[in-house]
């Protein structure tokens, strides 16, 4: 497991085998991430927006959910409604 130092403005360098397995690019960004007391970086994408389209596949139709959902409520409503 690679070790690197930490300098004084707290810059660290990743080793060169690591960044070009992970694809970090010279001058890119990365992302920084805090998770259960541990650092994560990975690399970040150019255009976060291109990057995120199309991440929900298949027929998805918020409307129809909602419709769904409606429906349910209405259906509970009526039988928890003493007559």
């Amino acid at each position: 497991m690679p070790v690197s130092h930490m300098s004084e403005k707290g810059q660290i360098l990743i080793p060169r085998q690591l960044r070009r397995k992970l694809g970090f690019k010279p001058g890119g960004k990365v992302q920084l991430i805090e998770e259960e007391g541990r650092l994560v970086v990975t690399p970040a994408a150019d255009d976060p927006i291109a990057a995120a389209t199309g991440f929900l596949t298949g027929k998805f139709s918020l409307t129809a959910d909602l419709r769904r959902e409606h429906k349910e409520e209405a259906r509970r409503e009526r039988t928890a409604r003493p007559r």
